[in-house]
């Protein structure tokens, strides 16, 4: 293992490294499609929870997990361990992890308002903490795996192309076979089915479990080439102010959280409404859109890998704004087009259930994605070399701190997003449990004429903030040569 405070280390990583990190993010992706796509749907189409009460207990729950994230980012960053600064942190979180997420979708027998309210608080507060320690950990080890400026957007992009493989791979085998037409749940109230959702909760719980086991596994050689930290006075909540103040003064950081903090508002007001659209929007039988997260999961896996290659030679930053501005301009564009169309005499869209809007609707969710991913490959890779910069500054690595610190507001700011999500839902009529379609057809107007309002502002602020980062590819790579990051031909087998 290197020595005591050692600021040595390679500067590419291996392939097959870059694959074991990425692997790890299947856990994160099928996470966040449970939590985005299903869970505010379960509670509250089929369970019968009110929505405003199913937003209070995420957004709780998402404010004790922004607390949590900066405290164990920054512990992880301190700890010295046999098995390093993170991995002890994500092996006693995997386990609980996977079992929480199964828990959240079992059914639950003849609930009352307040059991339901209770068992989601619970719940996703457990997979959100459990989350914490798996996912703050095996981020911050990104940066400590290569210090290259092109090899971290491939390392990124791999990342992300796993996370998208993890989410659309559970998307798709739901809504290709847990989700059937039946005598009861026909048509698009086929989303509404309970027994679906048990079938789901064991096939999440157990792509995090395997998948998280696998990257953690698959990682732990590389332990003593890690960076180690000096021996420090006892952790106190003062110090850790002190260095969330310190790192608050790098531009490039305060630039991109407060990016963060816009979209993390702009994902929270759409939280949990995907099935919503779906259901009473659209009006899609599962089986019939059974394709659109397999394709769309190719097209974001093609865009993990050929990014690298895209951007090599390239701005970053530049990079990311004019994508972001493209998707900004597009990205509205059918909810804009199908509420004009109900609201005038002639047709400006095609109509539900026609081959035309299915084709329609999957090339624009393709070609969205392919921008976002992309983007925000950039974006990742941006915040990665923010670690170099500041470990200038302060003379500490602290990536734990850099990739939590930011989500404690982020977190914080979504959170009143789902909430506000969950009040509006309830003031458009969402309150009853298994509607008929032809109901929530004027109640799913409002929603969609509100997230049209907003899918047109807050992306452009987000936009504008990234165009305020400041870091440049001579930079960074001056940068770690001073710090003395060096390429050794047994630990990077890339040219």
């Amino acid at each position: 293992m290197m020595k005591e405070g050692s600021h040595s280390g390679v500067l590419r990583a291996r392939t097959t490294t870059l694959f074991a990190f990425g692997v790890g993010s299947v856990a994160v992706g099928t996470k966040n499609v449970v939590f985005s796509s299903w869970l505010m749907l379960y509670y509250n189409q089929v369970l019968g929870l009110k929505p405003y009460l199913a937003g209070l207990a995420l957004a709780v729950a998402l404010i004790v997990d922004a607390i949590t994230d900066p405290l164990v980012g920054a512990w992880s960053d301190r700890v010295r361990t046999r098995w390093g600064r993170r991995h002890p942190f994500i092996y006693a979180s995997i386990l609980p992890f996977s079992g929480f997420v199964y828990l959240i979708l079992q059914p639950v027998p003849s609930p009352t308002q307040s059991e339901l309210f209770l068992r989601l608080l619970f719940l996703s507060i457990g997979v959100r903490l459990s989350m914490t320690f798996y996912e703050v950990p095996r981020s911050a080890l990104g940066p400590e795996l290569t210090k290259d400026y092109e090899q971290r957007t491939l390392m990124v992009g791999i990342n992300t192309a796993f996370g998208w493989l993890g989410g659309a791979g559970v998307a798709a085998i739901a809504l290709a076979w847990l989700f059937p037409e039946s005598q009861e749940y026909s048509g698009s109230r086929a989303f509404l089915n309970p027994s679906g959702f048990s079938s789901l909760a064991w096939i999440a719980g157990s792509a995090i479990l395997i998948s998280g086991l696998v990257s953690t596994v698959g990682l732990h050689s590389r332990i003593p080439y890690f960076h180690v930290p000096e021996r420090r006075e006892q952790f106190s909540v003062r110090q850790l102010m002190h260095e969330i103040i310190e790192t608050l003064s790098n531009r490039s950081w305060m630039v991109i959280f407060l990016a963060g903090l816009v979209f993390a508002l702009f994902i929270g007001l759409q939280s949990g409404t995907e099935h919503y659209y779906n259901i009473y929007f659209w009006e899609w039988v599962p089986e019939s859109i059974r394709i659109f997260p397999v394709v769309q999961a190719a097209v974001a896996i093609i865009c993990g890998f050929a990014t690298s290659v895209f951007a090599r030679g390239r701005d970053k930053k530049k990079m990311a704004v004019r994508l972001f501005s493209v998707s900004v301009l597009f990205g509205p564009l059918p909810i804009g087009l199908r509420l004009i169309d109900s609201s005038v005499a002639f047709s400006t869209f095609p109509a539900n259930g026609t081959d035309l809007l299915w084709w329609f609707l999957l090339l624009h969710s393709c070609f969205m994605i392919a921008l976002s991913v992309t983007g925000f490959i950039l974006l990742g890779s941006m915040v990665a070399d923010i670690v170099e910069e500041s470990q200038t500054q302060t003379g500490r690595r602290s990536e734990g701190l850099l990739n939590a610190g930011p989500h404690l507001a982020q977190k914080t700011m979504s959170a009143g997003g789902v909430l506000i999500t969950g009040l509006v839902l309830s003031a458009f009529g969402f309150d009853i449990p298994n509607p008929t379609v032809e109901s929530m057809r004027e109640p799913m107007r409002k929603t969609a004429t509100a997230h049209l309002i907003l899918g047109m502002t807050l992306p452009v602020i987000c936009t504008y903030l990234v165009s305020k980062y400041t870091i440049t590819r001579d930079d960074h790579m001056k940068r770690v040569a001073e710090l003395g990051y060096s390429e050794t031909p047994k630990d990077s087998d890339l040219s």
